[in-house]
C-alpha cells in the first residue's frame, strides 16, 4: 500500500517530529472509528453516481472495496500507519492502490474534516441507544429493589445527622425519579444527532458542486441534513461536549448515591452490605472487606467530569471554521464514551447484589427521629406550630 505521501503533499516530507506531533494518537483511534467512515464513503458514492460524478459500475467498485476494508479490518489485517495520519487517508491510499483513477474520484466533494464529522456523528448515533439501554436498566434496577424493600423505616439525614424517618423505596427512588427526568434530555440529544454534515466540506459547502446531501444523509439512516455548513464546521467538538453533558447530572445523582452506600456500609452503620463476589480484601488486614467497586465508581464519575470539561476548553475560544485543536476532542470523547457505559453497567451489579440489614436498620430509629411528627400531633391539637416546636424541644433537651 502507497503511504509515503499524505493527501495534501506535494513537497517535501514533513519533518518526523512535526508529524508524531501533529498525528499524535489519531491513527489509533481511527481503527475504532473506521467502520463508520466506511459506511458514510459508501453512502457518498452512491450519491455521486447520482449526480453522475460515478458510474454505476464504478461505484460498484468503490462499495465493494470498502467491503473489504471492513473485512480485513475485522480480522486485523487493515492497518493505518502514522504516516497516514487517520484512516480516511488510510481509506482513500487502498482504494487508489486497487482502483487506480476511480479510487481518486471518491473524494469528489468532501474533505476530511467531512469524513471526520460524519464518522463521529455516526459513531455518536450508534453509542446512543447502548448507552440508553443501560441507563433505563439501571433505572429499573433502583425502582426493583426500591419495590423489594417497600415501607421498609429508614433513616433520612440532613447535615450528615439523622433527621427525620423514611423508607428505603423512598430513598432508593428519589434516584430513580432523577433519572427519569433526565432522559427527556436524551431525547433531545437523539433529535440533534439525527441530521447529516455530510456534504459540507471545509464547513463551507461547494458553491459550485450540488452535492445531493439528502440522498446521502437518507442512505446512512439520518432524517435531516444539517443545512448550514457552516454549523456542521461548528458542530465538532460541540456535539461530543453536548453528548456528554447529557448525562453529566445524572452521574451527579449517582454520586449522590455512591457516597451513601460507602457511608450505610460502614461498620458504625452496617445498614446495607455487598456479598464478598463483589468486594475486595486487603493484603495486610484479613478481617477488611473493601468496596472498591464504589470507589473506583466515584473516581470514575470524576475522571468523566473532567473529559467533559477538556471537550468543552479544547473547543472554546475558537474562531468560526476548523482548527486542528479539534482534532484533540476524539481522544476524551471516545473515553468518556466508555466510562459511561462501564459505570452504568457496574452500578446495576451493584444494585441487584445490595443486601439489607433489617436489625441494624431497626436499630437506628430512634425516638429523636420522630421530634418532628410530634410537633405536628400537638398542631392538629390546635397548638401553634412555634409553641408545639418548643414545647417538643424542651422535652428532647
Amino acid at each position: 500500500m502507497t503511504t509515503g505521501k499524505k493527501l495534501w503533499q506535494t513537497g517535501a516530507n514533513l519533518n518526523k517530529e512535526v508529524e508524531a506531533f501533529t498525528v499524535g494518537t489519531d491513527y489509533i483511534l481511527d481503527a475504532r472509528l473506521l467502520p463508520f467512515d466506511i459506511q458514510a464513503s459508501q453512502a457518498h458514492v452512491k450519491m455521486l453516481v447520482s449526480i453522475d460524478i460515478l458510474s454505476q459500475e464504478e461505484g460498484d467498485s468503490l462499495c465493494k472495496e470498502l467491503d473489504t476494508i471492513l473485512t480485513l479490518l475485522q480480522k486485523g489485517e487493515f492497518e493505518i500507519t502514522r504516516e497516514q495520519e487517520d484512516g480516511h487517508t488510510a481509506i482513500e491510499q487502498y482504494l487508489v492502490e486497487k482502483l487506480g483513477d476511480v479510487g481518486k474520484k471518491i473524494h469528489t466533494g468532501r474533505s476530511r474534516n467531512d469524513q471526520a464529522l460524519i464518522m463521529m456523528r455516526l459513531f455518536m448515533r450508534a453509542e446512543l441507544p447502548k448507552i440508553t439501554n443501560r441507563y433505563e436498566k439501571l433505572e429499573s434496577m433502583f425502582r426493583y429493589v426500591a419495590e423489594q424493600n417497600a415501607g421498609q423505616i429508614f433513616p433520612g439525614y440532613t447535615h450528615a445527622q439523622k433527621a427525620m424517618p423514611t423508607t428505603i423505596d423512598t430513598w432508593l427512588l428519589s434516584f430513580a425519579d432523577a433519572l427519569k427526568d433526565n432522559s427527556e434530555s436524551i431525547n433531545v440529544l437523539s433529535n440533534m444527532l439525527d441530521q447529516s454534515p455530510l456534504g459540507s466540506a471545509s464547513g463551507f459547502g461547494i458553491r459550485n458542486f450540488n452535492n445531493n446531501r439528502l440522498l446521502s444523509a437518507k442512505e446512512m439512516g439520518f432524517n435531516r441534513v444539517q443545512e448550514n455548513p457552516m454549523y456542521c464546521g461548528l458542530s465538532r467538538g460541540y456535539f461530543e461536549y453536548r453528548f456528554l453533558q447529557t448525562f453529566s447530572p445524572s452521574l451527579l445523582i449517582l454520586l449522590r448515591f455512591i457516597t451513601d452506600i460507602l457511608l450505610f456500609t460502614m461498620s458504625e452503620f452496617q445498614y446495607c452490605s455487598l456479598p464478598h463476589s463483589i468486594t475486595t480484601g486487603s493484603s495486610i488486614m484479613p478481617q477488611k472487606r473493601n468496596y472498591d467497586v464504589l470507589e473506583i465508581a466515584r473516581g470514575k464519575i470524576k475522571q468523566y467530569f473532567s473529559l467533559e470539561t477538556q471537550l468543552r476548553d479544547i473547543s472554546a475560544g475558537l474562531m468560526s471554521g476548523y482548527h486542528r485543536d479539534l482534532q484533540l476532542t476524539k481522544k476524551p470523547f471516545l473515553e468518556a464514551v466508555d466510562i459511561l457505559k462501564e459505570l452504568l453497567s457496574i452500578l446495576s451489579l451493584v444494585l441487584e447484589n445490595l443486601q439489607f440489614n433489617k436489625e441494624c436498620i431497626d436499630a437506628s430509629i430512634t425516638p429523636d427521629l420522630f421530634a418532628t411528627e410530634k410537633v405536628y400531633e400537638l398542631v392538629l391539637q390546635g397548638v401553634p406550630f412555634r409553641n408545639a416546636y418548643r414545647q417538643v424541644k424542651k422535652e428532647i433537651l
